[in-house]
């Protein structure tokens, strides 16, 4: 979590603000004692910043310039049996180098919380392009930090490596994507936005899985197919398709349909797999035409709908927003696997009935709104009686 400033809409110079980031821990557990939910704020970094000889001035932030660490270039790994944690940062460079930025918490005892660079060679037989390299995604896959590019592959660096002191340039790895998904090209989309047709998840079990939707360009709503692999061997970079979970278009609307639900007949993107199941699948449905967004659950294996959820904007659970107060806009694809919801069991029984009534009373509503407009299409559709 990053929290540069109080208007986050306002453009401005980053680098020559503090940026703050903070790490939020539900809850650490020892053999011996637990604690409380925390905050933990990083340290700020300006190595490799640009440098002003009147930063002195305005010490300790103002108008110094923080090294740039964009958030989806950014990942944290939890480890160790004390709430330890590591967070990394990648900037890649053009001459098959990469920077490797790394904050170790907590840190050696004696010492301050610090940032360390470590400035790695890409070996030539690893084939990365990081010309056209765009990191869509970043995963913790045991002692590893993934940095992933949908449409080449993943690149994973042993971070806890570092904090032993062993040399964290023999601790370089990657895995290309299987060829099949190698053949599709990156769809276009607005800079900054994740791209809708692929996900890698890796399972509370270790698993890790590659979700493509495979369609054209321009993609249609009625012709696509969902393929899933599954890397079996991660040091020798092998995967396996899974054959049996593959779901093409017709199949996929005809389990919406066997479920006698009133789900939109739409594509369906952001694919995220279960962290307890790794056959089950969780999709996006957007229907742009009614701004009404839905989250299904489809077991690929068994060819089965297990559940879907209609989305709740802000307004409809807490009331339209006074003039000061900023709602945050749902694009539909901020969604991801997580065990938080076990931390919250106090009240998670009430928050699941409050959900499921209001998802209810807006079915109820979208039903009575569809009723309606049918109606009106039949009036406008009624011949009118000769004079």
């Amino acid at each position: 979590m990053s929290v540069p400033f109080v208007d986050s809409m306002c453009w401005i110079d980053i680098p020559s603000f503090p940026v703050d980031y903070l790490v939020y821990s539900c809850y650490s557990s020892s053999s011996s004692s637990s604690s409380p939910p925390s905050l933990t704020v990083l340290p700020p970094f300006f190595d490799g910043g640009r440098t002003d000889p009147s930063d002195k001035y305005f010490q300790p932030y103002r108008r110094q310039h923080q090294r740039i660490m964009f958030n989806h270039n950014m990942g944290i790994l939890c480890h160790g049996d004390n709430g330890e944690f590591t967070v990394g940062d990648i900037t890649y460079r053009y001459d098959q180098e990469v920077d490797l930025c790394l904050l170790h918490h907590p840190p050696p005892a004696g010492t301050p919380p610090k940032w360390s660079v470590n400035r790695l060679q890409i070996p030539p037989e690893m084939k990365i392009d990081l010309y056209s390299w765009k990191t869509d995604l970043v995963v913790p896959i045991g002692r590893s930090l993934c940095w992933v590019d949908y449409y080449q592959g993943i690149l994973l660096i042993d971070v806890v490596a570092d904090s032993q002191g062993s040399p964290i340039q023999q601790q370089l790895h990657y895995v290309r994507l299987p060829s099949q998904a190698l053949k599709s090209r990156r769809l276009y989309i607005d800079p900054g936005a994740p791209d809708p047709f692929r996900r890698v998840c890796v399972t509370d079990a270790g698993i890790i899985k590659l979700v493509c939707i495979l369609t054209k360009y321009p993609p249609p709503d009625d012709e696509f197919t969902i393929i899933t692999w599954t890397l079996v061997d991660i040091n020798q970079g092998s995967w396996r398709k899974d054959v049996d979970t593959i779901v093409g278009a017709d199949e996929f609307f005809g389990l919406c349909k066997a479920a006698k639900s009133c789900l939109p007949r739409v594509r369906p993107s952001f694919p995220v797999v279960s962290l307890v199941d790794p056959d089950v699948i969780c999709f996006l449905l957007k229907e742009k035409g009614r701004n009404l967004s839905w989250m299904v659950e489809v077991n690929m294996r068994n060819k089965v709908l297990q559940s879907s959820a209609i989305y709740i904007n802000e307004e409809e659970e807490e009331g339209p927003p006074s003039e000061k107060d900023r709602r945050n806009t749902f694009f539909g694809h901020s969604f991801i696997p997580t065990k938080f919801s076990s931390y919250l069991a106090e009240d998670a029984i009430t928050s699941r009935k409050l959900s499921e009534t209001m998802q209810k009373d807006k079915k109820e509503r979208m039903m009575q709104k569809d009723k309606e407009e049918r109606a009106m299409q039949k009036l406008k559709r009624k011949p009118k009686p000769k004079e």
